[in-house]
């Protein structure tokens, strides 16, 4: 061919060997920071540059030595070609650079910082890079949390990052914010300020301020601003400006504390074996069984006996203790057993109740027994008998006030029917001056031959009280025979 004809095939050559030499530079390079890209291309860039000149260079030479019969003219021309790939490819790679750092900063630029936790759901979840890649040796197991501080949004999708370059697709989790809680908030006097949980922080709702002094359960909590928020209804929150989870009422530190929860049965089994020494209501029904009088409630020598004999007829095995089998032998169920053991009296109250409802609460509940026969150790349901100390126990539960260890269960177990004794010791329950005493506070009695305590009523006023005297659950003056009045304590500060 003709020298023109060799040296545009050379200038096409080098032309096409920078253009690939760029473009692969570029991809290689995007997914990483602006920075890296553009140096790792203007570095490129030259190198394709020098290696294309060297090789027209080394070509028109060669094409001189095999034929001297070249114009300057041509040679210029020749020249301004080169010059025009070089200005080209320059354009070229300049417009690679420009791609790619837009490309990376639009990714920048869809994500969104959160602080949230992210639900699978029913099946396994796949992952996936930022880029959008699978990841094909991992999943996220069904119904499981995970916390997550990234939203991106990528080709129209969401997704939420869960670990390092890891990210769930939006439409297979659910997302929720703060942490999992169970409680009750109570709004202030002022009312309570709705507000809704987006991405970027809390925003009023517009709805209608929640009443003062009403209560919530709420089932998640979360932090912004120092404050705490809580979660009532789906994305429906309050803050602690506005609510609280204190209590209207509590006792100062060092008394009875108050409890806004159902109080639970504790002090012993729920379902424990009847043996020798044992009182309340199990063995005070045994003992009417077997024909034994109730005058003293108590699992003695005799009892045992009949029960042995009772066990040696029914085939079981014979031991004097009176366990379930033992007891459905003597024709009772299997619902009595445990459900005289755990009765707790229901509670009455809640976090906005005042001193005058926890009052109130405690003297309602010991009503309900009035009338029923005094009954040692006992200290169960409205259904049965109390004694004296059992009803200001079951009393205090209504209340909101779990005097454990004095509890129902520990009163019946042997050593215990003197919990009387017990609330008398009981530094929880401060002592205040007779002429001071005043509705719900306990007045305790001694026995006058020893001087030892041995009864208490709740005060319903500064001469009545309500108590479980023999034989019976009765309203009756303080000055009534009941002993020497040894002094009056109060639970309520």
């Amino acid at each position: 061919m003709n020298k023109k004809a060799k040296l545009s095939f050379v200038c096409g050559l080098a032309l096409t060997m920078l253009a690939v030499t760029t473009q692969q530079t570029v991809k290689a390079d995007t997914t990483t920071d602006n920075n890296q890209v553009t140096t790792t291309t203007n570095d490129s860039q030259t190198q394709a540059v020098s290696q294309a000149t060297a090789a027209v260079s080394e070509a028109v030479a060669t094409d001189q030595q095999a034929d001297q019969a070249v114009t300057p003219a041509t040679a210029t021309a020749d020249t301004t070609d080169q010059s025009n790939t070089a200005a080209t490819t320059d354009d070229n790679t300049t417009s690679a650079d420009q791609a790619a750092t837009t490309q990376a900063d639009a990714s920048a630029a869809n994500v969104t910082k959160i602080k949230g936790i992210v639900t699978t759901k029913g099946q396994a979840t796949q992952l996936y890079k930022q880029d959008g890649t699978l990841i094909t040796d991992r999943q996220l197991g069904p119904n499981t949390p995970w916390f997550t501080d990234e939203n991106l949004s990528y080709n129209g999708k969401s997704y939420y990052r869960v670990a390092t370059n890891e990210y769930t697709d939006g439409n297979d989790v659910i997302l929720t914010y703060g942490n999992a809680a169970d409680g009750i908030v109570r709004v202030k006097q002022s009312g309570a300020v709705n507000y809704s949980r987006t991405a970027q922080g809390f925003v009023k709702s517009g709805q209608p301020n929640l009443g003062a002094n009403s209560v919530w359960k709420y089932n998640r909590t979360d932090s912004a601003n120092g404050l705490t928020y809580y979660q009532i209804a789906n994305n429906v929150w309050l803050n602690s400006d506005d609510a609280t989870t204190a209590a209207a009422y509590q006792n100062p530190n060092g008394w009875l504390q108050i409890s806004n929860s159902q109080i639970q049965p504790s002090g012993g089994n729920v379902g424990y074996d009847l043996y020798n020494g044992v009182e309340g209501i199990k063995t005070y029904l045994v003992r009417k069984y077997f024909g034994y009088s109730n005058v003293h409630t108590i699992y003695d020598g005799s009892v045992t006996a009949s029960v042995r004999a009772l066990q040696a007829r029914k085939g079981l095995p014979v031991t004097g203790v009176v366990d379930l089998k033992t007891w459905e032998a003597m024709g009772f169920v299997e619902s009595t057993w445990y459900g005289i053991d755990s009765y707790v009296a229901p509670l009455q109250t809640n976090i906005t109740s005042t001193r005058s409802d926890h009052i109130e609460a405690m003297i309602n509940q010991a009503y309900k027994y009035l009338g029923q026969p005094w009954i040692t150790g006992a200290a169960s349901s409205p259904d049965y008998g109390v004694d004296c100390s059992g009803l200001v126990t079951q009393a205090l539960y209504a209340s909101g006030v779990d005097s454990a260890p004095i509890t129902a269960i520990q009163h019946a177990q042997p050593g215990h029917e003197w919990n009387s004794r017990d609330y008398w010791a009981d530094d929880r329950m401060p002592h205040v001056n007779f002429n001071d005493r005043q509705r719900g506070d306990l007045i305790f009695f001694t026995d006058p031959s020893t001087g030892i305590i041995w009864h208490v009523g709740i005060l319903l006023d500064k001469n009545t009280m309500i108590e479980s005297w023999p034989f019976a659950v009765q309203v009756h003056s303080i000055y009534g025979g009941r002993g020497n009045i040894a002094g009056v304590k109060r639970v309520f500060h």
